[in-house]
């Protein structure tokens, strides 16, 4: 299960990113940054009802080794895992508003992050809710 808080939290970020992506333009980074954030929501509302306390981390790939701890396995590989973790970074400023560890998002890795939220917004409907 999935704390419904974390859950509605998340559900605006999957839907910004699904706005974006159908709106014909090239909004890669901001589809990066909220399909980032999705997944990192969905993994602290996963941790929450666990009766745990979720980490005020960004890292997605150390939250979903948390959520492996107790059972959980999403249904994400580990490039995506990876990717994700690699679209947060603390600051949103010149020289770093490329969001990713090698400059600015392009259109594949927009495309990784909406196969990979819709992936995970399936497996939640149908195992988590």
């Amino acid at each position: 299960m999935i704390s419904k808080k974390w859950l509605e939290f998340a559900k605006e970020d999957y839907r910004v990113l699904e706005y974006l992506w159908k709106s014909s333009n090239k909004f890669y980074r901001s589809i990066c940054f909220h399909g980032q954030q999705y997944v990192e929501k969905i993994l602290k509302g996963i941790i929450e009802h666990a009766g745990e306390t979720p980490p005020r981390i960004h890292d997605v790939n150390a939250l979903n080794q948390k959520c492996q701890k107790l059972g959980i396995n999403i249904p994400l590989n580990e490039t995506e895992i990876l990717f994700f973790s690699s679209v947060y970074i603390d600051t949103r400023y010149p020289p770093d508003v490329g969001l990713l560890p090698k400059g600015e998002p392009l259109k594949s890795d927009a495309e990784l992050v909406v196969k990979a939220c819709r992936k995970l917004r399936k497996w939640i409907d149908k195992h988590l809710v």
